[in-house]
C-alpha cells in the first residue's frame, strides 16, 4: 500500500482516483458533479476529509446509481495504492488507509462497527 508522507499526499492522491472514477460519466458530468457538491457545502478538497457527505450527495443525485460510482471510485483506490480487499465502501476504504490498515473483508468491518458504542469509541 502507498505510503503517504503527509495529509496533502494522501488528499491528492484520493481526489486522483475520485477524478478518474468519475470519468465514468464523462468530464462534464464530472464537473456537473462536483459544482453540485460546492452548491451543498462540500468543495471537491473536502471529499477526503467527508466521504459519506460525498455518498450522500450522490445518492442524492443518482439513488442507487450511487453504488456504480462508488465502485468505481473504490476500484481506482485500491489499483492506485495496491490494496487487496474485498466488499469495503469508500468511507472504509479512506478510514483504513488513513490508519494504513485494510480490512480484509466487510464482515471484519461490521464486526468492529458491533463493538463500538454509540459515540464510536470502542467499549471497554
Amino acid at each position: 500500500m502507498m505510503d503517504f508522507k503527509s495529509d496533502e499526499e494522501f488528499r491528492a492522491g484520493v481526489l486522483k482516483c475520485i477524478d478518474s472514477g468519475l470519468e465514468v460519466l464523462g468530464t462534464v458530468s464530472k464537473e456537473v458533479i462536483y459544482s453540485y457538491l460546492a452548491q451543498n457545502q462540500l468543495s471537491r478538497e473536502k471529499i477526503p476529509d467527508e466521504p459519506w457527505k460525498f455518498t450522500e450527495a450522490l445518492k442524492s443525485l443518482f439513488g442507487r446509481g450511487e453504488e456504480v460510482l462508488e465502485r468505481s471510485i473504490v476500484l481506482e483506490l485500491k489499483r492506485r495504492m495496491g490494496i487487496d480487499s474485498n466488499g469495503v465502501s469508500l468511507v472504509e476504504l479512506l478510514a483504513a488507509i488513513r490508519m494504513k490498515k485494510v480490512p480484509v473483508d466487510r464482515r471484519e468491518t461490521v464486526k468492529s462497527r458491533r463493538s463500538r458504542g454509540v459515540s464510536g469509541a470502542a467499549k471497554v
